[in-house]
This record gives C-alpha cells, structure tokens and sequence, in this order.
C-alpha cells in the first residue's frame, strides 16, 4: 500500500512540475515527450529521458500543430530496428499513375441500327430473309413488295423521264422529272431500283426491298401474303462490323474517366483475347442503385468474333503527373486520422497527421503532414505505432494531448 502511494505521487509530482516547465520560456524539451519543456536543462521528470535544446524556438510546433493526439515521438535503438526490420522511404515527388478496372457488356451500335419500314402501304409477296438472325450483307435483297401507290408513283416517274429526255432543253420538263425522282426517293426506292425502271420502261407492280447495310436480323414481323401500313416496321437489323462497349465505372474511379483515353478490354471467353480502344462518350448520368456511372467504348469487329451481351474486363491506365508522394506502406489508417512517422535528425520517430490525396496501388499522394525529402517509416509501421501508443499510455496523456 505504501508503495503504491508512493508511485501516485511521484507520477502526480513529476506532472505538476511539467506543467510548471510548460508555463516558462521553453530551451530545453523531452524527445519522448514534447509536451514537456524546461528553461534548462535536465532529465524528463516522466521517462527520466535527457532534455534536449529546442532549435528556433520551436518549442511552440513540438506540442502545436503536429502533435498528435494518443501518440508520442519515440526511439528506437538501432539494434531493435534491425530486430523488427525497421525500413524508412524519401518523401519524393514521383510520376503517379494507376488503373481502373470496370465490368464491360458488348451491345449493338445505336448509330447502326435500322428499322425497315416502307413509307407505303401494300402487301408482302416474297420474303428472301426469313428468320431471326440471318447474317445479311449491304445490299442483298431482303423481301419483294406490291403497293397501288407504288406503282401509280412509277408511272408518274416514267411520264416525267420520258418527257425530259425528248425534251432536253425543257426547263419545266426536268424539274416535272427531279420531283418524281425525289418522290420516289422519300419512298426509300434506291438509285439501283430507279435506273432499272428507266431501262425497263415499264412500271412494275413489286418492288425489291434491300439491306442498307451489313448485319444480321434482329427482329421480323413480316411474312409472306401479310398485308402492312405506311410506317409498319416489318424488319430491324443491326451492323456486326461495328459494336459498342459499355463500361461501368465506380463513382471513386469516374472523375479520372476522360474522353479519348486508351482502354484494354479482355474477353475471359474468348481465350482471353484482348481489343484496345479509347473512351468515345461518358454518361452524365448514374446509376442510384448500383452508384456506377458508364463509359462507351467502339470497337471494330470484322470477323464477327464479338457478341451483343458478351461480358468483358476492361483497364483504363490513369496518368496522374508528378506528384509529392510516399509508400502505401508508410501511412497508418487509425481510423480517426492518417498518420505517418518522420525520423528526425536526432533519430527520433515523430508521428505525424497527413492528408492524402490520389491513392494508387503502391503511392499515396501527400497533400499535407510531410515535406519533399523527409524520410519516414514504410516497413515496421505498425510495431512503431504501438511503442508510440504504449508510451504516449504510460506517459498518461489523454485524447487532447494533455497530462492527467
């Protein structure tokens, strides 16, 4: 019992002259303490550890701004540091670069995709396609129509051409003929359909149908002897040499998402072939279940090895510049505050609050807490933290830093 109270008081002692120190003009502080100043020199009341002299009257920053808060400055012998393989790193400025990886799903191309639905009213006669998706090619025939209105079009086309052709000079005559021309364009009948009706001489009561471009069929709601409306789609198809790629962005990742960056995308199902691109069109929009936003990438498909809804894995690689940095290794997540342990000049490890900015796989961009050409600890950091911890608890600070 007598012990006890002995060891309370020399604790309440030593404390009350630390404070009494704290009150004078500080020379003199302890490493393991900065908290405690003295006007001269001496041992730390708290570790008996030997004062030494305060550099710029710096006494102020020892126990201001970088103090933090359940830790103090330790140190370590040379002897344990090799023991527990204590390594420190240079805070440096360094190219910063990391990639973002994204969930990709093939999809058609909106811009090449197309409805075929005739402009006219009339009746299916013949059907060249007829199942859903049939590879077609640009320019093949697609299916044979029969339309009244059609075929009164071709007989006005057929007066007007024939009129400007024994009237060439006939001002009248050829404009009577760029309107039929231009009716029967606005009908979708192309340039091939038009010059073998100038050859044939004779209005025909079925028109070809064709591809405007190469793909395959998507839907068919045409058959044979199926009577349709003007504007009924009858086909949609989509180009195959063409496709895009969605990819879905993590919010974290999306500002660093930009127009014209390169993209490597790999398809694990195909033999982990790999395409590379560049970002062509970034969503405004985000998802709000899943909090991704989304980026399209075009590629190139011409051997049609790629599918719609064929799942893939895409990087981005992300160039960050130069930027003030250290280890991932070397910055402590606390929870309440990251923190990083200088050494000093005098071999002592001081802890540190940090900012961090951009966090890569390896480097961590320093915003602030460290300056360029500090070294701090990278290897150990945990085991330093807890002698930090340990003393900062015998020492009997509280959360403020104070001395109970």
């Amino acid at each position: 019992m007598i012990a006890l109270t002995g060891c309370a008081k020399h604790e309440h002692d030593a404390k009350a002259e630390a404070g009494a120190a704290a009150s004078v003009k500080a020379k003199f502080f302890c490493p393991m303490h900065p908290t405690y100043t003295s006007d001269r020199p001496g041992d730390c009341p708290i570790c008996n550890m030997k004062l030494v002299p305060v550099k710029d009257g710096a006494a102020a920053t020892l126990a201001g701004s970088n103090f933090v808060p359940g830790r103090v400055t330790v140190a370590i012998s040379p002897e344990k540091q090799q023991l527990i393989g204590l390594r420190t790193s240079l805070v440096e400025s360094r190219k910063l670069s990391f990639t973002i990886h994204a969930s990709a799903v093939v999809q058609h191309d909106e811009t090449r995709y197309a409805k075929i639905a005739p402009r006219f009213g009339g009746w299916i006669r013949k059907l060249h396609v007829n199942f859903t998706g049939a590879p077609i090619e640009k320019g093949q025939p697609l299916l044979t129509v029969y339309s009244p209105e059609l075929l009164a079009a071709q007989n006005d086309y057929l007066i007007a051409w024939r009129q400007a052709e024994r009237a060439k000079d006939d001002a009248e005559a050829r404009t009577l003929l760029d309107i039929a021309r231009r009716k029967l364009r606005l009908w979708e009948i192309g340039d091939e359909e038009i010059a073998a009706l100038e050859k044939r001489g004779q209005a025909s009561d079925e028109l070809l149908l064709r591809t405007p471009f190469t793909g395959h069929v998507l839907t068919r709601s045409a058959t044979e002897g199926k009577a349709f409306m003007a504007g009924e789609t009858l086909f949609e198809i989509a180009d195959s040499d063409h496709l895009w790629l969605r990819l879905a962005l993590a919010e974290s990742d999306f500002p660093h998402a930009s127009l014209g960056q390169k993209v490597w995308v790999e398809f694990p199902n195909l033999g982990n072939r790999t395409f590379d691109s560049k970002i062509a069109f970034i969503s405004p929009h985000f998802d709000p279940q899943t909090r991704r936003g989304e980026a399209r990438v075009e590629l190139a498909n011409p051997d049609h090895v790629l599918r719609p809804d064929m799942w893939a894995q895409a990087e981005i690689e992300v160039e960050l510049g130069e930027r003030l940095a250290v280890p991932a290794s070397a910055v402590l997540d606390s929870g309440a505050r990251l923190l990083a342990f200088v050494l000093r000049d005098d071999n002592h490890l001081e802890p540190r609050k940090v900012e961090i900015g951009t966090r890569t796989d390896d480097w961590w961009e320093v915003k602030a807490g460290l300056k360029e050409g500090e070294r701090v600890v990278s290897r150990a950091l945990f085991l330093v933290d807890s002698e930090s911890q340990l003393k900062a608890a015998i020492a009997g600070m509280d959360v403020g830093g104070h001395q109970h």
